[in-house]
């Protein structure tokens, strides 16, 4: 069942993140640490391990520096936090001001974040290998997630060194009574909505809906139709 994040924290507003590139300012960096004593709990955790320097990419959600995003960890929210997720070891890191080293939070503990506009949620497993990092595009009756699928195969580029390449898949899954339907194409959609479906037929071709070269939008336009269809 997917993370209801609605009541965790109850009048927090969730605000778009500026968008920051490269390493982060002073300015952020110094806000960070006149708010660490009271940021304590984030402090406790396993010291970050760093990937061997062979590989040509990285694993991390959109960059591999750290950014300022709100993060709301055992149930308490935290503004401006400089963290990056790592999706292939599945592991929340935050930014040590003055360390050597950065610290990775309990993902039992963690709530939700936003990251440069994005929600992200922890998907609920019992089995904790299969627990992933996702991007929660649209929390409806029926919430529409985007998910990672990482693999590292050997990077053919240069034969003088091995090299090593992360490849990431996106995914996409729509939440149908707490349980993840994996949807690649229209026609996925419209077999987990069979009461509906002519309508939603009808309407992806009158909105001209692109499940190739838009498919986040096109999903997300779709199960929304069906909500209204179904929940006016």
């Amino acid at each position: 069942m997917i993370i209801l994040i609605l009541f965790l924290c109850a009048g927090t507003v969730w605000a778009q993140e500026k968008r920051f590139a490269g390493i982060p300012s002073d300015n952020v960096i110094r806000n960070y640490m006149t708010e660490a004593k009271t940021y304590a709990a984030l402090y406790s955790g396993k010291a970050e391990t760093p990937y061997e320097k062979r590989y040509v990419n990285h694993p991390y959600f959109e960059t591999n520096t750290y950014i300022p995003g709100t993060l709301c960890y055992n149930r308490v929210v935290y503004k401006d936090v400089l963290m990056r997720f790592d999706l292939f070891r599945n592991e929340l890191t935050v930014y040590l001001p003055g360390r050597s080293y950065n610290i990775v939070l309990n993902n039992e503990k963690f709530n939700y974040a936003v990251l440069n506009g994005s929600t992200i949620v922890l998907s609920d497993s019992k089995k904790k290998s299969e627990e992933k990092f996702l991007v929660l595009l649209q929390n409806g009756i029926y919430p529409v997630v985007r998910k990672y699928n990482i693999k590292t195969t050997e990077d053919l580029s240069d034969r003088t060194i091995i090299k090593y390449l992360f490849r990431i898949q996106k995914q996409y899954a729509i939440y149908i009574n707490g349980i993840p339907c994996d949807v690649k194409n229209k026609n996925a959609i419209l077999k987990l909505f069979p009461d509906r479906r002519k309508e939603l037929n009808e309407f992806a071709k009158q909105q001209k809906l692109n499940f190739k070269d838009q498919i986040e939008q096109s999903i997300i336009d779709l199960v929304n139709h069906y909500e209204n269809l179904t929940n006016p």
